[in-house]
Parts: C-alpha cells; structure tokens; sequence
C-alpha cells in the first residue's frame, strides 16, 4: 500500500483529479486552491477524501490550511486519517477560535491537545508517524514544525484515507470559505507581484523607520521647580490627587511615590502611587512610555521648560487667568463696547494686564481686539471664536430654519447633520471658591465631577468664555476639527451663506495645491480620477484621529516624564494661604501686589470670600500636569492636518459671530470680515481649543503657547513619513506653519517655500 505522504496536489488544474480525490459537498478548485463552501442552512459538510487508502506508517500528510471558515462554535474546518469516519480516526479541527488535536479509538473520541488558533503560526498542518509515535503538528512556513502532541500511534494508521474540508454541526446563515492551497507539496511561495509587493512594503516601513531615527532627539529639560525651594514641598508642582498637609502643600512621601514610578518605569510601580483612600485617579501617566510606529516618538519632541513657580511670567499669567475668570459671561458680541465703558470688567482688565502683567505671554499692548486671544496667524482677525465652531453648511435641499442657510448652524454629516449649537452651563457659577469646604478635598482626590449646573432653557452657540469652557469641558478634543473636515468637504459652491451648487459634489473649498486628483483651479485636474482612501474624505479622516493620539502621547510626556507643572487651581491655593496666613511662597510680587492693593482687589477676597482662582468645572483641573496642553497639542496636531488636506488661502466668506444670548448667529461686519482664511481660521480652532481651558481656570498661557508648536511637529513628522507611500506622482503637502513660515513635504523630505 502507498505511504501517505505519495498523496500530493497542488489544485492547480482548476478541476478536481478523481484518481486522487472523491470529493463531497460543494467546492471548486480554483487559482491554485480548493474552496470549500458550505451551502444554505443544512448541517453539511464539504470537502476531499483520498480515493483509496494509504500507509501512514513511517510517513506524513501535510496540508496549507490558507483560510478556515468564521471561528464561531459549530463550523469546523478539519483534516484527518480515518479507517472507518467517527470510529477509527485521528486528526485537527479548527472551531471556535481554538485549533484542537484529538483521536478516536473504537468509537470512543479523546482530545489531546487545544490551543488559540493563530492562522499565521497553523498555517500548515501535519499527521506524522516515526518509530510508533503519532504527531500531530503546525508550521508558519511548511518547513520549520512545531510539534502540538504526540502519543502512541494506533494501529489502524497502516490503511487509513486522508480528508480534509469544513462544515456545521448546527444552523448558519453565513460561515465563509475555507481555503486549502497545498495537500503534500512544496510552498510554492508566493506569487511574483505579491512578493515583490511584501518587499517594497517592507522597504517602505524601513525608510520610514529611517526617517524617524534620523531626526533630532532633542533632551528634555524642566524648570527645576522640585528642588530649587529649600523648605518647601514640591508646592510649584502638580499634586492633584496625591496626599497633602493640612494647606494643600504635597506630602513629600506622595509626590515620591509618582516619581519613583517615573523614574523606573515599572508598571508596578504606578499601582504604587500613594493617594487618600478613594481618590480620583491619575491620568494615564504611562502614556508617553509608548512607542509609535508611526510619525515623531513620543519623546522625540520636546518643549522649553515651563515658567518657575518664583517668576514674573508665572504670575503675570496668573493675572491674565484671574482676568478670565471675572469675564467668563460677557459675550464676545458686546467686547468692543464694554470695552469702552470705564470701570468695566473688559476696561479693568485691559488696564490691568497692560500695567501689572505685561509678560503674561500674550500680545503686548492688549486692545479688544487682542484680549484673552492667541499670538498665532489668523487668531487675532476677526470675531474671537472660529468660523468652524460657528457656520453650519449651507444645503440648498434643506428646509428653511434647518441647514439651508449658514447661519442656521447645521453641519452637514452625510445625511445627518451636527448641530453647532450646545447645553451650556448657567452665568455666574464659579467652583472651588471656598478652601476647606472644596478646594483642599479636590486636591486629596474628591471627584466632583458631574455637578455642572446646566442651562436647560435652550441649546445656544458659543458666546462668551464660559460657553467656550463648556465646550471644551467634554469634547475629546478631535471633535471640532471632524466637524470642520465636514464643513469644509461639504459646503457647496456659492458664498458659504446661501449655497447654489450640489453639496459634497461642488466643492465651495478647494483641495490643498499638491492634491494629485484636484488642486485648487481645474488646470492639474486628473481627467480620470478623484481621491477618495488616499487625497480624499477617507485618507483626511483617518489621519486626524491618528495625528490626534500621536500627539496626545507626545504632550502626556512632557507633562508627566518631564515637567509636572502645578495647575493654576494650585497656584491659586498657594495665593489663599499667603492673604491668609497659613503660609508664605516665593511668589513675585505682581500677583500679590494686584491681588492686595491694585486692579484685582476689588473683586479678591470680596467677591468670592477667597483668593482662590475660580473655576468653571466642579471639579476644577483634571488629574494631569499641566504643561503641555493636551487639547493645545492635539488641536494644533489637527489643523495642520487640515491645512495639509485643503488651500489655506481660500477665503472664508460671510463670517459671523454668535449674538448676545448664544441664540442665533449674525453677519460679523468688522473692517477685518473680509482677511479670514480656511488657514487662519484652523490656526484660530486649535488656540479657541487650547485658550478655552484657560477660560475654565485649567491651563496657563504657556501652555498653550508652546503647546501648539509641539503638536504641529508631531503632525508635519506624521506627513512626513507618509509622503513615502503613495503611488501618485507629483503629490505634496504645502501648508504656512504657526510661525508663520510655509513648507512643504513630499517624498519623506520637508522644506521651506520660499516667498516669491
């Protein structure tokens, strides 16, 4: 009799060879495999059987299982040798996930092994005798044999027929395919094209891995904050959360627990932190250990160390929140005339941060114009809140009042729409005003959060600082720039109020200009193509919510493996144990004297019964450093994409602005309306973004301001490396940087663009 492993085919003749096989069931060979497809919803199996029998003594059978049928319980995809089925058999069965190894003697049916089935590492199977041993055993490659069990072999192996396909036990409506490529065969490897492709693949990773390593791996550098105040506790430094003396100072052994898990970077370690019994948890301050495969390492980008806890700068900054916080309800709308009211809180803090703060970070010589705004290009024109956190599309097809015109705030999402409206919070309610009651529970751990005291009167569009705050309370920080992807995708042709064209076909916002498919004009139009998984809707999407992670890591870093700067709720409690004697800092004076005697006295203590920094969220800060900004790094990270996908000198037409109420949105007529850009107004969405949380009380200025920069690397790293996969010729990134300089990328190189 014939030893098994004579038994060969390599199903290359697309018909079934019937001296070899008797086939059962449905299949078909085909394209070198043999497809096996369970039909409708009986309890059936298809498959091969070997024609006779063969030894299998001193010989195998091996078999290249390609694909098995969907891993639920009941669709088995199997091979075995039998002498009589389901009395005298052994063999492998894949089902339910697992691959199992079984025999079964005289009716009697064991299993002998069970192990995950992982279609790379089984991908070949084989039945094995040698000396009176069975094996049963896998391969990833046909040559090198892992041995899953073995056992004394039965005696019926000198006479047995191979078979091998899939069925149910059960009703399915839908099992798939099983696939088998090779029953005792050479791989054949693969095909000419498919491996030429997994080697272009791999050089395309390679380079890209290249690129990464070859970039600047800046060191990381902090304020020295920790060790620069002899007799005092870490008190410039972030401790929320952690254990704290009687003054909301950090208890020295806490705050030395986060940074031995920082030090050593033993998961362990971070299970170790010392906090009160039931406090909030840290936030994720394993994240920036990860490593990306993708764009900048988490670590491969750095920002300047963060203000001192003694300087000017920290508390001229301090000034500007405190400032903030006294502004939160007056709408954006009115800024210009309140400013001009003498005694004002808009007049008062104009005064004041040209006087007492002027190295708060921000523009110098604050105007109306400038107040509470961003430094970078577009931030300073026009209305202080971005059209893209404003407009709706304009949809021709809709009713009135509901998406036809912009002003109705309706953003096109497919069929459905997001409305740009929201449920903000009541005017005037402020938190963690009052020390021993909120504020030092809050920094031992109280989780206060969900006691937001909502306007439920009606949902309104941002007017002012505390709606903004709102806003940035729960997003997750990607959320404005998809609603602006879709704005700017899918805004017909027309004045971007009263849309004419067909929306999401007639484009009122042209492609970025090394688009391949649809620069801005028609001249270097495609005449055959438009993008749509690459320079298209698919490929911009994707990449906002990878640039949005990558980034998020980058700045989690720096904010707990470099700086661990304190928040501004912090600070703000270091300034209430100084007014109030419990316990002196090294503050500079500006913050002290404007606090004693000068433009915030009038409202610190008597407003609030405190000096504390007021909050808009009940539960103040979240559980992370401050420095950098998440939502700055990560909003920053997501507008140069856009800016990278889109022309950034396309106009933005008909701005408007929110009315005093947040009901309804009006025409902005400023002598500025008509210099807002689709680029100037992303720069505007990432500060709005970040400067929001300081409106909250949350954040400093040079967290944002540093931030942005940070996040903006990380995504230009990203395109980068993904300007060496695409196929299309000529295609580039070209977009004007937050300082103003323009670049562009392509074939894994970046460079300037240089003014004509």
């Amino acid at each position: 009799m014939a030893k098994s492993h004579t038994l060969s085919d390599n199903f290359n003749d697309d018909a079934t060879d019937t001296s070899k096989w008797s086939p059962f069931g449905t299949y078909r060979e085909v394209n070198q495999h043999l497809e096996v497809i369970p039909q409708g919803l009986s309890k059936t199996a298809s498959g091969y059987t070997s024609a006779v029998a063969y030894d299998l003594t001193g010989s195998s059978f091996k078999l290249k299982v390609t694909r098995t049928l969907r891993l639920v319980l009941g669709a088995r995809t199997f091979f075995r040798a039998f002498l009589t089925e389901d009395v005298d058999e052994v063999g492998l069965l894949v089902e339910n996930g697992f691959l199992s190894c079984g025999q079964t003697i005289a009716g009697t049916r064991t299993l002998l092994a069970s192990v995950p089935y992982e279609p790379e590492r089984h991908l070949w199977w084989r039945l094995r005798e040698s000396a009176g041993t069975l094996y049963w055993e896998t391969s990833g490659d046909g040559g090198s044999w892992h041995i899953l069990v073995s056992k004394a072999a039965p005696s019926f192996l000198t006479q047995v027929k191979l078979s091998f396909g899939a069925g149910r036990d059960r009703q399915f409506p839908s099992l798939g395919v099983a696939v088998f490529e090779s029953a005792n065969t050479p791989d054949a490897g693969l095909p000419r094209r498919v491996e030429e492709r997994r080697l272009s693949a791999l050089a395309v990773r390679e380079q890209a891995a290249e690129l990464a390593a070859a970039r600047y791996h800046p060191e990381h550098f902090n304020n020295n904050d920790e060790v620069s105040y002899p007799g005092y506790s870490f008190v410039g430094n972030y401790s929320k959360g952690l254990r704290h003396d009687a003054v909301g100072d950090p208890e020295p052994i806490s705050y030395g627990s986060l940074l031995r898990a920082l030090e050593s970077r033993d998961p362990g370690d971070f299970e170790e932190i010392l906090q009160p019994a039931g406090a909030k948890k840290q936030t994720n301050p394993q994240a920036g250990l990860a490593f990306d495969l993708e764009a900048p390492d988490a670590q491969a980008v750095t920002m300047p160390p963060a203000p001192r806890f003694d300087s000017q700068q920290a508390a001229h900054e301090m000034g500007e929140l405190y400032w903030m916080a006294l502004a939160r309800d007056v709408p954006f709308i009115d800024y210009a005339t309140e400013a001009a009211v003498t005694g004002s809180i808009l007049q008062r803090a104009i005064s004041s941060i040209n006087g007492e703060f002027p190295d708060y970070g921000g523009t110098r010589d604050v105007t109306v114009q400038s107040l509470f705004r961003g430094i970078y290009p577009g931030e300073q024109v026009g209305p202080y809140v971005s059209q893209f956190l404003l407009k709706g599309n304009a949809d021709p097809r809709r009713p009135e009042g509901q998406g036809r015109n912009a002003l109705d705030g309706y953003l096109t999402y497919g069929s459905q729409v997001i409305d740009q409206r929201q449920w903000t919070v009541k005017a005037g309610v402020d938190y963690l005003t009052r020390f021993n009651e909120d504020w030092l529970p809050v920094q031992n751990g109280r989780d206060d959060r969900g006691k937001d005291q909502f306007d439920l009167t009606q949902r309104r569009f941002i007017r002012n600082l505390r709606d903004g705050a709102n806003y940035v309370h729960f997003d997750q920080v990607v959320n404005a720039f998809y609603n602006a992807a879709f704005y700017l995708l899918s805004e017909p042709t027309g004045d971007q109020k009263t849309g004419t064209g067909r929306p999401m076909v007639d484009m009122e916002f042209p492609f970025n200009l090394g688009n391949p498919y649809d620069p801005p004009g028609t001249a270097g139009d495609s005449r055959t193509q438009v993008g749509f998984t690459t320079f298209g809707p698919i490929h911009l999407l994707q990449v906002l919510i990878e640039v949005a992670g990558r980034a998020g890591r980058a700045v989690w870093w720096q904010k707990w493996g470099v700086h661990r700067r304190l928040r501004p709720e912090e600070y703000g409690g270091r300034l209430d144990n100084h007014f109030n004697d419990r316990r002196s800092y090294p503050f500079s004076t500006g913050i002290r004297n404007s606090l004693a005697a000068g433009g915030l006295s009038p409202f610190f203590s008597e407003r609030y019964g405190s000096y504390l920094l007021p909050q808009a969220y009940p539960e103040g800060a979240p559980t992370h450093p401050a420095y950098g900004s998440g939502h700055a790094a990560m909003g920053a990270a997501c507008a140069t994409i856009l800016k990278a996908f889109f022309d950034e000198k396309a106009p933005i037409e008909c701005p408007v602005l929110s009315n005093a109420d947040g009901t309804a949105l009006v025409l902005y007529t400023g002598a500025d309306a008509a210099q807002l850009t689709v680029g100037g107004e992303l720069n505007k969405l990432a500060g709005n973004i970040s400067l929001f949380r300081n409106a909250a009380g949350v954040h400093w200025r040079s967290d944002y301001t540093e931030s942005l920069p940070l996040g903006e690397k990380v995504a230009i790293g990203l395109l980068q490396e993904m300007s060496r996969t695409f196929n299309e010729d000529d295609a580039f990134f070209q977009f004007t940087k937050f300082d103003g300089t323009t670049i562009r990328i392509f074939d894994g190189r970046v460079e300037p663009v240089l003014a004509p």
